[in-house]
């Protein structure tokens, strides 16, 4: 009889334990996700890190796989891309620093630094500054002066010669010179205005342009030196040997009027020796006839 009972009750215990493994792997989570695949979307993401106004290219970036779940606007989905190469986020500057394997959002790109006067300061190339100089239509090819074209900056400035310097220089010049101060710049935005619009004439305020460090400061002295003028260079023209060596531009050279009086000055003279006089700061070139020896 006990024995019976004792079978009974091995035979309960075993049942019920059992029941309990069997109830604790039906309620566990790795079985219930077991087998089951995660819905996910490919998107793109940065392979290292990229600082905030670095341009975005095809080499800085890849794809990895998101949860579904996790998946928000503004990610680049590949399976969204027509061609994968040529990405509208590509070949725009970063308008915040992104870090390695971070998603790449189209929030986190200028889209449109050449149209967009806010973000202006996102299509200035690096090492380079914006300068803004003011003109005139007569001083800025016309008004046809348009964003992304590339200019020569001309300086004509009025000269005052004293002294010695002025005896030595009345050949070469009189009074006023002209020199091209900075070439081949390219102009950012005219007046308020960065968007490559039409070809129309446009009477400008302000044009605000590219150079470097160097030329902002030789930009800012010619503003005080004299008259700035804009020459509209040919598009993809470079400067040549002969552009670098331009000859002395003054209103002697300039002026056939002047170059005529010089020559008959120098018909008319006649054979003499110059005695230069010093009074003080003061010099006179006084004119000796030369005498003849016998």
């Amino acid at each position: 009889m006990k024995k019976n009972v004792l079978m009974v009750m091995g035979g309960a215990i075993v049942i019920s334990v059992v029941v309990a493994v069997v109830v604790q792997m039906n309620l566990s989570p790795k079985s219930r996700n077991r087998g089951v695949a995660v819905a996910s979307t490919e998107i793109l993401v940065t392979k290292k890190t990229l600082l905030v106004g670095e341009t975005l290219k095809e080499t800085d970036v890849d794809w990895a796989f998101m949860p579904d779940d996790l998946v928000f606007k503004g990610l680049i989905k590949r399976k969204d891309q027509t061609d994968e190469k040529k990405l509208k986020v590509y070949n725009k500057p970063l308008r915040r620093t992104l870090e390695s394997g971070e998603p790449v959002t189209t929030q986190a790109v200028v889209s449109d630094a050449k149209g967009s006067g806010k973000f202006l300061s996102a299509s200035i190339a690096p090492g380079m500054r914006a300068v803004s100089i003011r003109v005139k239509a007569e001083t800025a090819a016309g008004g046809f002066v348009s964003p992304s074209d590339y200019v020569d900056i001309i300086l004509t400035y009025q000269i005052n010669l004293k002294g010695e310097v002025a005896n030595y220089s009345s050949d070469a010049i009189q009074r006023y010179a002209s020199e091209t101060v900075l070439s081949n710049v390219r102009v950012l935005a005219v007046d308020q205005n960065s968007k490559e619009g039409s070809r129309e004439a446009k009477v400008a305020r302000t044009i605000t342009i590219e150079v470097s460090k160097q030329g902002a400061q030789i930009l800012a002295m010619a503003s005080t030196m004299g008259d700035i003028s804009l020459s509209l260079r040919r598009l993809g023209e470079q400067d040549t040997k002969a552009d670098r060596d331009v000859p002395l531009t003054t209103d002697v050279s300039t002026s056939l009027v002047i170059r005529k009086i010089y020559d008959i000055m120098d018909k008319s003279k006649v054979s003499s020796d110059t005695v230069r006089v010093y009074s003080g700061s003061s010099v006179t070139n006084v004119p000796v006839r030369s005498t003849t020896m016998p």
